[in-house]
């Protein structure tokens, strides 16, 4: 896969700056977390060194990337990749929240394709929204989606996952009173959650995300938040 098929919008640097922003990183490890530049300069060949490792995620995978194969591949030496990553935990971290960060951008776009009406109109967005953001992007699968999760992408995952149940919740917020879907963001999380595993177990199985198991995906979030919104008018 070339460069031209990884098309985020995010840069390495803003990813960076998001977790910087965390709470989570008041007990990571230091190794686990960039380095992130001020000069314009540094920043240019932080991006740079971001994308060259995406690319050597999809053509050596992940387990084959390195301070010395990325520095090989981007022409600069090694103390250059280890400047801003202290570690290779530090690069998928800020690699990981690159491409996560983009999934705020493609639900929106799948929102303003529906008539939202009630709750059954956007529960099937979280399941269509995570099988574009697999499925569009390699790396976005390879990060997220394998079975045991890189380090730098574990310490982040729960956040991650939080944020977006949080940010989901608003749209729910327009169709109901705010008293009525109280506790509704645990219930989103666990929705995607719930997702991310059927996704996981077609890939082990099929080798990549099924039709049928997207179907599969549709029916396990529609009953599970069915339970909450069934008392609900």
């Amino acid at each position: 896969m070339s460069t031209n098929e990884i098309t985020q919008s995010t840069t390495a640097v803003e990813a960076a700056n998001a977790l910087a922003k965390m709470h989570a990183t008041v007990t990571m490890n230091p190794l686990h977390l960039a380095k992130i530049p001020v000069q314009e300069r540094g920043k240019i060949r932080f991006n740079e060194i971001i994308r060259v490792s995406e690319e050597l995620v999809l053509s050596l995978g992940i387990d084959n990337v390195s301070h010395y194969s990325i520095a090989k591949a981007a022409k600069i030496p090694p103390s250059s990749v280890y400047q801003y990553f202290p570690s290779i935990a530090a690069l998928f971290a800020v690699m990981a929240e690159k491409h996560y960060m983009d999934v705020f951008q493609k639900i929106p776009e799948i929102i303003e394709d529906i008539n939202v009406r009630s709750w059954k109109d956007l529960a099937p967005v979280i399941v269509e929204s995570a099988y574009d953001f697999y499925t569009q992007d390699k790396v976005s699968e390879i990060l997220f989606l394998n079975v045991f999760l890189t380090a730098g992408v574990r310490e982040y995952s729960v956040s991650r996952v939080t944020r977006l149940g949080l940010w989901y919740k608003n749209y729910f917020m327009l169709l109901y009173k705010k008293a009525d879907i109280e506790g509704l963001e645990e219930k989103l999380t666990i929705s995607l959650e719930l997702t991310k595993s059927i996704f996981v177990r077609s890939i082990n199985l099929h080798g990549e995300i099924t039709l049928e198991y997207k179907k599969d995906a549709f029916v396990v979030v529609d009953q599970y938040l069915g339970e909450f919104f069934k008392h609900i008018q």
